[in-house]
C-alpha cells in the first residue's frame, strides 16, 4: 500500500534523473529539472485515457499544468482554446518548450499564475486541476500549500471562471485520506462532486472527480 513517505521517496528518484524525454499518448515531452513528472505513477495513463474520451469544449484550462501534458491532451481531444497555468515558472518554460515538440497541437497559451491570479476573465467549459494532494516540500515548485489548503483557495476563486455547465476534472489517490479529498471540501463552496472514473493498483484506489457548480 502506498504511503505519502513512499510516494515522496519515489518522486525524489524522478528529480535525480531530470531532465529527460518521454512520450505519453502520442505527446512528446521533455520533463525539465524541478518540473513535476507527468509520467509519475498511473495518473498519466489513467487520466490521459479519460480526457481523450470526453466531450471537448470551446475553452479549456489546465490548472497546475506542469510540463503541459494535460493541456496538450485537451487540445488533442478537440478543445478550441486551451490555456495552461502553473505557479512554478520553470514548469511554464518547460511547457512552452514542449510546444515546439508537438507542432500539430501547439496552439496553446501558457501563463505563470498563482491559481487564477493571472487568468483572463472568462468562462471555461473544461478545467483540469491535477493538484498537489498534500503539502509539498519545495520540490517541483510544490510548497506547503497543498491538499486541503490549495483546494479551498481554488474553490473560492473558481466560480468566477465557471458557467452552469463547466466541468472540472480532478484526479485523487484515496490513500492520501479524507482530509485532502476534494469530495469532502467542494460542497461547502457550492460545487457538486461525482466520481466518474475509478481504477485500482497495488497502491490502492484512484479516482477522477467531475465537479460542477451546484
Amino acid at each position: 500500500m502506498m504511503t505519502i513517505l513512499k510516494r515522496e521517496s519515489e518522486l525524489a528518484d524522478y528529480l535525480i534523473k531530470q531532465p529527460y524525454l518521454t512520450e505519453l499518448n502520442g505527446v512528446q515531452l521533455e520533463i525539465g529539472k524541478n518540473v513535476f513528472p507527468s509520467d509519475f505513477g498511473l495518473t498519466s495513463s489513467f487520466v490521459g485515457r479519460f480526457i481523450l474520451q470526453q466531450k471537448p469544449g470551446a475553452r479549456a484550462l489546465d490548472m497546475a499544468c506542469g510540463s503541459g501534458y494535460f493541456a496538450f491532451l485537451l487540445k488533442k481531444m478537440g478543445c478550441d482554446y486551451v490555456l495552461g497555468a502553473d505557479l512554478n515558472l520553470v514548469a511554464i518554460q518547460c511547457a512552452q518548450g514542449n510546444c515546439r515538440r508537438n507542432p500539430d497541437i501547439s496552439d496553446i497559451e501558457f501563463v505563470h499564475s498563482d491559481l487564477f491570479s493571472n487568468i483572463p476573465p472568462m468562462k471555461f467549459d473544461l478545467i483540469m486541476f491535477n493538484f498537489n494532494y498534500y503539502p509539498g516540500n519545495g520540490n517541483f515548485g510544490l510548497n506547503q500549500e497543498g491538499g486541503r489548503q490549495i483546494l479551498r483557495r481554488f474553490f473560492s476563486q473558481a466560480s468566477a471562471y465557471c458557467h452552469e455547465q463547466t466541468r472540472i476534472y480532478m484526479p485523487y489517490s484515496l490513500f492520501v485520506g479524507e482530509e485532502h479529498d476534494p469530495k469532502t471540501i467542494a460542497g461547502s463552496f457550492g460545487f457538486f462532486v461525482e466520481t466518474v472514473a475509478t481504477t485500482f493498483n497495488q497502491n490502492g484506489e484512484h479516482v477522477i472527480y467531475q465537479l460542477m457548480r451546484a
